[in-house]
């Protein structure tokens, strides 16, 4: 499963349908050719081999209207500048690994299990392969796991 999140309605209605309307009408609409019908022809035929889940996402927007969809648009836009940059693997390793590390950040670095929880319970089908692999890599969980492990200085005493 590939989990495509997009801040550009065209893309997420092209995915959501018009593909397939464009397809049957031979990439035309109104007569008139599609705009970029090549690259949306190759999108198509790579879509068949695979099956995708597709949202949209609301971009730029002001602060004071910033909603969950909007802060997670940030974690994505954040996540996809480090782990997927760094990360030297096949495009669909990739894909997993970039959305584990969405909903580890949007779950609040709560482990493993809970990251697994979190995203099964909306429907993203993650392995804890792929969630260990982010936890592992990320700053944030470093950080809490070496929290755990200070012990305060009146401890034992």
């Amino acid at each position: 499963m590939l989990y495509l999140c997009t801040v550009s309605w065209m893309v997420a209605n092209a995915l959501w349908g018009w593909l397939q309307q464009w397809k049957q009408s031979n990439w035309q609409r109104r007569g008139k050719p599609i705009w970029a019908a090549p690259l949306w022809q190759d999108i198509a035929a790579r879509l068949e081999k695979l099956d995708v889940q597709v949202c949209h996402v609301d971009a730029h927007i002001p602060k004071n209207l910033a909603t969950e969809d909007h802060q997670n648009n940030q974690q994505v836009d954040q996540a996809a500048k480090i782990e997927v940059a760094q990360v030297d693997l096949d495009w669909q390793r990739k894909g997993e690994l970039f959305i584990a590390r969405w909903a580890l950040d949007t779950s609040g670095h709560q482990g493993r299990d809970a990251t697994y929880r979190w995203a099964h319970d909306r429907g993203l089908d993650l392995t804890m392969d792929a969630i260990s692999n982010v936890i592992h890599q990320c700053e944030t969980c470093t950080a809490i796991k070496q929290a755990k492990q200070v012990k305060p200085v009146w401890y034992g005493e």
